[in-house]
């Protein structure tokens, strides 16, 4: 698992960025999984927009409904027994404070995963 882990850091994983710039072999750029980006580490983490509907959104809701489980419970809110039956409201507002869920953040900069 570290050398996997080391291995992304370095982009050495076999993406097509790996091919083309550090084996030097002429391959295309684009993703493989059909969109028009580079393919690299940090597009496949932040950015694909092929994988991010599916499997990284799914993990990702996944630990934030046990954050927002977490978070609703320490307000004294009612909750569920079971985190993972807790089926997260888009604003719970609590002694003054808001607890929002799926709600996309406005910023300076355009968030490709936002």
């Amino acid at each position: 698992m570290e050398s996997l882990i080391i291995a992304a850091q370095d982009q050495a994983l076999k993406t097509h960025y790996y091919h083309r710039n550090i084996m030097q072999q002429p391959i295309d750029r684009q993703c493989r999984m059909y969109c028009k980006a580079e393919e690299h580490i940090k597009h496949f983490v932040a950015g694909c927009t092929m994988l991010v509907p599916f499997k990284e959104t799914n993990r990702h809701n996944k630990v934030n409904g046990y954050i927002h489980w977490m978070v609703s419970k320490h307000a004294k809110l009612q909750v569920t027994d079971k985190y993972y039956e807790h089926i997260p409201e888009r604003v719970l507002t609590a002694n003054g404070t808001a607890i929002l869920w799926d709600t996309p953040v406005i910023a300076d900069q355009t968030i490709l995963t936002n």
